[in-house]
């Protein structure tokens, strides 16, 4: 991969995409197609209990109305997904509904599932019960961390290419309960380190990359205390140790927790300064032939 790409969006995670929709097709077309009547012996039941059997496996007005509604809601859903996953997408690996959205579309089928047959013997798809239901979510939230696991994995070794100078470890504290946590952020993207190298900032968390370029970078600063009021984006684990980043292209500035926090900060600003000075000799020089 070319040097320039590696600081583009790290694009669409696939994988994961996949999930959810292999949940949402199972969701919408499984329920119909198959009966949620066990198949009976015919022949052992009387003319009127044939006659009654025969109503009910026919579709009514309220079977088609009930799934054409679960159809709107599962497919609306779908495309909420779809925007908000876009919209975060940004230069992180793995977006915050490509986390959760298999989840909840699995969920979502499995309920859809409850009492469905298959086959000549009328084997259930699920069976229902809490403990199922609940293995089902940790077979799902498994699968979802396992490839967004190795997602960052193949996106990391991308980035091995680079002579990385500065490769700092996240502090973590205490504050990152009392002080950071309720931003969620945190929680739901810890990051593991921090790289820095001439082009620009790598976090790398355990189930992400977030690449920052340089050219993206307004400034860089050490701070004590995060300011909480506003929209602010945390992949940091300790507020004794934060540096703020704020980005050109994003008035929300980005707050990070290097545990060699001087070092890094000063490598970094260097390296903005050096990119201010280079654009102003350019602007003089073209002055000049004027």
């Amino acid at each position: 991969m070319k040097k320039a790409r590696l600081w583009e969006s790290t694009g669409w995670p696939w994988g994961l995409e996949f999930l959810s929709i292999l949940f949402v097709v199972a969701a919408l077309l499984i329920p119909v197609f198959f009966s949620t009547e066990p198949v009976q012996d015919l022949e052992s039941l009387s003319l009127a209990e044939r006659f009654q059997m025969e109503r009910r496996s026919t579709p009514t007005t309220f079977d088609d109305q009930r799934n054409f509604f679960w159809g709107l809601g599962i497919v609306g859903l779908y495309v909420i997904h779809l925007l908000m996953a876009y919209s975060s997408l940004a230069m992180i690996s793995t977006t915050f509904m490509h986390l959760f959205s298999p989840l909840i579309f699995s969920l979502i089928a499995y309920v859809r599932l409850t009492g469905v047959t298959v086959g000549p013997d009328s084997a259930p798809i699920v069976s229902g019960t809490p403990l199922e239901f609940v293995l089902w979510g940790v077979v799902m939230v498994s699968s979802t961390l396992l490839l967004a696991r190795l997602r960052m994995i193949r996106h990391v070794r991308q980035y091995n290419q680079l002579d990385w100078e500065i490769v700092s470890p996240t502090l973590r504290d205490s504050t990152w309960l009392s002080d950071l946590a309720v931003t969620l952020a945190p929680i739901i993207y810890p990051p593991k380190e921090y790289r820095a190298c001439d082009d620009g900032i790598l976090i790398v968390g355990l189930l992400y990359v977030y690449p920052i370029s340089f050219k993206t970078i307004q400034s860089i600063e050490s701070v004590r205390r995060p300011s909480l009021t506003g929209r602010s984006d945390f992949f940091a684990t300790s507020s004794k140790s934060l540096v703020r980043i704020q980005r050109k292209d994003s008035k929300a500035p980005l707050y990070i927790s290097p545990k060699d926090r001087d070092e890094f900060v000063s490598y970094c600003n260097q390296h903005l300064h050096r990119g201010v000075v280079s654009l102003s000799r350019g602007d003089s020089d073209d002055d000049d032939e004027y």
